[in-house]
């Protein structure tokens, strides 16, 4: 986690200085904020990833598996998620209407008039 962290600021870093060099001090006004957001950011990160995983750990040593894995055991439906219904395909009708293939009787051919 830390080296991705320390990545993801080289990675701000290298793009500040590329458009401070490419545009000059004004850049700053506005990339010196977003820099220190970025830094902020990865900081709370990299402070909540080690208490997130050995949350993760400590469920997984009660239960003996992933929450879902156990969902399926207990008989949980897949149909009473927080996406359930969404992919569903709405319904549609049971067939299709009458269809007419020869033309009636009193049909005229294209361009004939009426008498």
């Amino acid at each position: 986690m830390a080296r991705l962290a320390g990545m993801v600021m080289g990675m701000a870093v290298g793009a500040l200085v590329v458009a401070y060099l490419g545009f000059g001090w004004p850049v700053l006004l506005l990339g010196g904020p977003l820099l220190v957001g970025v830094a902020i950011t990865v900081l709370v990160l990299v402070l909540t990833e080690r208490p997130r995983a050995l949350l993760l750990r400590r469920r997984a040593a009660g239960t003996g598996d992933s929450p879902w894995r156990s969902a399926v055991e207990r008989g949980d439906h897949a149909d009473s998620g927080l996406m359930s219904g969404f992919f569903e395909v709405s319904p549609q009708p049971a067939g299709l209407p009458a269809q007419r293939i020869a033309p009636s009787s009193d049909a005229r051919p294209a361009g004939a008039r009426r008498q």
